[in-house]
């Protein structure tokens, strides 16, 4: 499969089917998985269905550039991967962390999101989710404050050993895939990147890309939104969120469940919290842009 040239970096991607685009955006943890395999398979019979790699993930290159957060670096990535393309519009849904950069695209380049939707707006002011953000950012922000990236990137690759630890692994992986590109980076420079990206990610209002209510009035672009029924993805955020979108259609969630069930469940995406559920209903969401003349 192909690669496109972004202004600094190349961005894997894979392409099924043809019609209009439909957009697969996992979170910014990990490139491609079954569950974007799952997503393509069942929706390009009738579009043209794009899942990648995003930046300093799977077969992309590296990219860091002073962003108010990742996710404001993986929508500016994705609207130059679609302007590569000559892809003027696209329909973006997103699975957790995915669902809220494709409410952030939408609301960066309301010309470009066609639709959204949003499958398990997550909350990342529970423990868990804290505590992965401050093993991704904020402990390596505190880091680099007084080492060099070489040992940041050391730091990265044996972080101490705590439940989420492998979390901070990324940087290790980036330094692996180009060393000269995280050489170029001032520590201290880095270490305040860190630190504005855990903070952005770390907010209460994570769920809704830290937009406030004036911002999500202005996406009246169709948005789906479901619900996934844990602590981790409660339900009070995604009615929020449908109760400011005004092109909304809210899906109730399924049963709750548990934590256990959540991060011990099998290795494929789609029964990771319903997501076959989520396929479903997309495909009902999305019909009327094939069936209709």
């Amino acid at each position: 499969m192909p690669k496109q040239k972004i202004t600094d970096a190349q961005i894997y991607y894979e392409s099924y089917g043809q019609g209009e685009t439909i957009v697969y955006l996992q979170s910014t943890l990990g490139g491609i998985n079954p569950g974007a395999w799952y997503f393509a398979g069942r929706l390009s019979a009738h579009f043209r269905v794009i899942i990648w790699d995003g930046p300093n993930n799977g077969q992309s290159d590296v990219v860091l550039r002073d962003t108010p957060s990742e996710y404001h670096l993986f929508c500016t990535c994705l609207k130059e991967f679609l302007d590569g393309l000559h892809i003027s519009s696209a329909h973006l849904a997103g699975c957790s962390g995915g669902g809220e950069m494709a409410l952030l695209f939408a609301h960066l380049y309301p010309d470009t999101a066609k639709s959204i939707a949003l499958y398990r707006p997550t909350d990342t002011t529970s423990s868990v989710e804290a505590e992965i953000i401050q093993t991704r950012f904020g402990r390596i922000a505190e880091f680099a404050q007084s080492h060099t990236m070489e040992e940041v990137a050391a730091y990265s690759a044996n972080p101490p050993r705590t439940r989420f630890g492998h979390c901070a692994a990324w940087i290790a992986d980036l330094y692996r895939k180009d060393k000269d590109k995280i050489l170029k980076i001032s520590p201290q420079d880095f270490a305040g990147l860190m630190k504005f990206w855990g903070d952005w990610m770390g907010s209460p209002a994570f769920y809704r890309a830290n937009l406030s209510d004036e911002d999500l009035h202005k996406i009246d672009i169709p948005a789906l939104i479901a619900p996934c029924a844990d602590k981790y993805h409660p339900e009070s955020i995604a009615l929020d969120l449908a109760n400011h979108l005004p092109n909304a259609i809210y899906i109730p969630s399924g049963s709750p469940r548990t934590e256990k069930e959540i991060y011990h469940a099998p290795d494929e995406e789609h029964p990771f919290g319903g997501f076959v559920q989520f396929v479903n209903d997309y495909e009902k969401f999305v019909a009327p842009f094939y069936l209709s003349p």
